[in-house]
């Protein structure tokens, strides 16, 4: 194991675990993290689309959850 330097975070992907994918639990598509900056903040994206918002289609064919 490797001490973080400082500057890093700390942070870093560890290549011998596996990538959990990021999935919307509003229509079930995978989606990433789109680093902020300065005067940007993060944004969650769908994959496909590059868009925060749901497709309208796809919504209509997401699994009913019982609520």
């Amino acid at each position: 194991m490797t001490t973080p330097r400082p500057g890093d975070g700390g942070a870093g992907r560890d290549p011998a675990r596996p990538r959990i994918p990021l999935i919307c639990p509003r229509c079930g598509h995978e989606q990433q993290v789109v680093p902020g900056g300065p005067g940007r903040a993060v944004k969650v994206v769908h994959v496909g689309t590059g868009r925060e918002a749901c497709e309208p289609g796809d919504l209509a064919r997401a699994p009913d959850d019982g609520t």
